[in-house]
């Protein structure tokens, strides 16, 4: 069994927000290095602002795993306004977002409706 990457990541800048498009299928075993990637292109954009898109990516973690590991995340992005777009389905994942992740010390906030997330980041 090799270790295959099962998502993929494209990022562009547009009216000085980050936008991440996450792709295929999240596992807890790949999860570290989709994170370090995302650390990775925040850095180098040097950007205060981030849109993350994953409608697209299939599977996610438990809010306990989930938790655990935001707390160990890179420390520039605890200085990133992140809006996170998913799909109606996934609502349950909101709270997590935007409470359990601001007690590990990052702000995020739940979209289902793109548009809306660019306007909230803009106002940041």
């Amino acid at each position: 069994m090799g270790n295959e990457t099962e998502y993929q990541i494209s990022s562009s800048v547009n009216n000085g927000i980050l936008e991440i498009i996450l792709t295929g299928e999240l596992k807890e075993s790949n999860h570290e290095e989709m994170t370090n990637k995302i650390g990775a292109i925040t850095k180098e954009k040097e950007i205060k602002k981030a849109l993350m898109d994953i409608r697209e990516l299939k599977g996610r973690l438990s809010t306990v795993t989930s938790y655990n590991r935001v707390r160990n995340n890179p420390s520039h992005l605890y200085k990133i306004n992140f809006a996170i777009l998913d799909i109606p389905e996934n609502a349950s994942f909101e709270s997590f977002f935007e409470t359990t992740g601001s007690n590990a010390g990052m702000y995020f906030k739940w979209f289902t409706d793109i548009d809306a997330a660019r306007t909230w980041l803009k106002s940041k």
